[in-house]
């Protein structure tokens, strides 16, 4: 009740102040996708440079892991938009034609791009589908195993099947909403996520999903919470110490299996919690003012995401050609440099070859 009542209180304020308090969470918002889209790119290169290398990167390294919190963040800032932007405007059979007809073509593209190169079996020693061609090529797009994060597309798509009672959860009692976040916790921690199990991802990815809903609907008391120094403080006391049990406890098993609790996986995913808390209140306090090249990252996220895969991929492809062999964090932070400044170029070029194609084809 207290926080429904400081969200009409901040709503009571001049029209001024709330348009700067909207500018302030539109910029971090921007700042938080610009930084989650380099997170995304490092934690892809990081699984190519390692099988490049043939070096065993910890995925519970403390740099590692961090970075692994992306997919999460971007889930979490769907949400957020879904209860600010689109609850109220669009029904939900509406706002799946919208992100099909926005999605699909460059996922189809950049698939079909993929495949013929035949780019990621050269990277993650996936094997093709044996038997007929028309049926292995169906399995792998509405699986997204055709490149490191294609996954993301058809899961994001079939969340938004559960629009409805994401719906309803927005709607819900400040208690009841709480009491699903604790139960989407826990099923969070016993399903982990697994980049070709579409039902494991979306019982594992809900959580963020609905974090981002109730971040929305609570917004005022959340941000005016986190952007303060001792809180501040003490997430990032919190992270630092998820982020120590996490890599003492190890690695765990098969990504897909179910393990028992208090594995590494598990401390991950309340990491992932902190994180996402953390980054906003550190964003909403000290960059209040746009910041260039991670709002022009933030605009190019979504070609960026796309795009990135194929070359990052080439690249591998090319080092491997040519013999390479580096020292493997170098090599793999020299490769994300070199991902995301390429990619980039391919965007701009494509912008300016293709005009509003661009958008359809590479998502620029």
């Amino acid at each position: 009740m207290l926080i429904n009542q400081s969200v009409a209180a901040a709503y009571d304020k001049p029209r001024s102040a709330r348009v700067e308090v909207a500018s302030e969470r539109v910029i971090a918002f921007d700042h938080l996708r610009g930084l989650a889209i380099l997170m995304v790119i490092i934690t892809h290169c990081f699984t190519a440079t390692g099988v490049l290398l043939e070096y065993p990167f910890s995925e519970h390294h403390w740099l590692i892991s961090l970075m692994g919190g992306a997919t999460a963040i971007f889930v979490f800032i769907s949400g957020y938009f879904y209860e600010r932007v689109y609850r109220r405007r669009l029904t939900g059979r509406e706002l799946i034609r919208q992100r099909l007809l926005l999605l699909l073509p460059p996922y189809l593209f950049i698939s079909l791009v993929l495949i013929a190169c035949d780019l990621e079996p050269g990277v993650r020693g996936t094997v093709p589908v044996a038997g007929d061609p028309v049926q292995g090529l169906a399995v792998l797009l509405l699986t997204g195993a055709t490149g490191p994060a294609m996954w993301y597309v058809p899961f994001i798509l079939a969340l938004l099947l559960f629009t409805p009672a994401f719906a309803r959860f927005a709607v819900a009692p400040v208690r009841r909403q709480l009491a699903v976040l604790a139960v989407l916790l826990a099923i969070s921690i016993v399903v982990p996520r697994h980049p070709n199990m579409l039902v494991a991802n979306l019982l594992h990815f809900a959580l963020y999903y609905a974090y981002g809903i109730f971040w929305a609907v609570h917004r005022e008391r959340l941000e005016a919470e986190v952007r303060r120094p001792t809180v501040l403080l003490l997430l990032a006391l919190l992270l630092a110490a998820a982020a120590t049990l996490q890599y003492a406890i190890g690695l765990a098993g098969d990504p897909g299996a179910l393990g028992p609790l208090l594995s590494a996986r598990d401390i991950v995913v309340v990491r992932k919690l902190i994180l996402i808390a953390l980054l906003m209140g550190l964003l909403l306090r000290f960059c209040r003012q746009p910041i260039a090249p991670l709002c022009a990252l933030a605009d190019l996220s979504f070609g960026l995401f796309f795009v990135h895969q194929p070359v990052m991929l080439g690249l591998v492809r090319a080092a491997r050609v040519f013999g390479y062999r580096g020292e493997a964090w170098g090599s793999a932070l020299l490769l994300w440099a070199l991902t995301v400044a390429l990619s980039i170029a391919v965007l701009l070029l494509g912008r300016g070859l293709l005009g509003r194609r661009a958008r359809v084809l590479l998502g620029a």
